[in-house]
This record gives C-alpha cells, structure tokens and sequence, in this order.
C-alpha cells in the first residue's frame, strides 16, 4: 500500500503536467500520441492515480519543452502565474523558454539589481 506522501507526489506531478500540457495547448490526446499511450493512461497521470516512471517523466518534459524538475515543484504553478499571469490565459502556446521558472527569476534578479546600481549611482551625484 502507497503512503500519503506517494500519493501526494503522484497528484503533484500530475497537477503540474496537465498545467504544462495546458500551458502549450496540447490536448490530452496529442500527448498521448506523442507519448505513444492511451490518452485514459495521461489522464490516470495527470489525476495521480498511476505513477510516471522515469523513462515517462523524461518523454514528457522533452515532448512539451520543460525541465523534468518542474514536474516535482510545488510551487511551479503559482510561480507561472506570478512571471506570466496575463499571458496563461492565451490562445497561443507558450514558448518553451517562458515554462523555465529558473531563468525568469535570475532575469528579474538582474532587472532589480540594474534598477539598485542606478538609483546608488543617481544618489551618489545629487
């Protein structure tokens, strides 16, 4: 019998698979083909009924362009929605290089840290 953490993992990934599938407008369907599995197996995943094996992880992140690691984050939704809350609700698919949280964050990191060194340099010549 699995443990209320095995079970927890399982609806984490799920959760964050279906977002991404969503997030790049693939139906349940399409990944399943690309995966090469009936779509009923993607739901079973999506809804952390099955466990996703390594080799399924791997296809999936390469399939819809993400970091295996993002299936295991559970913070992953909210911080898409935090970088890209007007643009999850659009009709096109969003770009690969838009799901990878870890560069949005070190982009915005260099963004504040341009805006301090300007503000420093403008207060040192007042």
């Amino acid at each position: 019998m699995r443990s209320g953490d095995h079970n927890s993992m399982n609806k984490l990934i799920g959760n964050n698979l279906r977002f991404i599938r969503r997030l790049k407008k693939m139906s349940l369907m399409q990944l399943a083909d690309k995966m090469n599995i009936k779509y009923q197996q993607v739901g079973k995943y999506e809804l952390g009924q099955n466990q996703l094996c390594a080799f399924r992880l791997w296809q999936a992140s390469h399939i819809l362009g993400c970091k295996i690691k993002y299936f295991f984050d559970k913070n992953y939704i909210t911080k898409m929605y935090g970088y890209h809350s007007a643009n999850i609700r659009r009709n096109s698919a969003m770009p690969s290089e838009l799901l990878d949280v870890d560069l949005l964050q070190a982009e915005l990191d260099n963004e504040l840290a341009y805006i301090d060194f300007r503000e420093e340099q403008k207060n040192a010549n007042v």
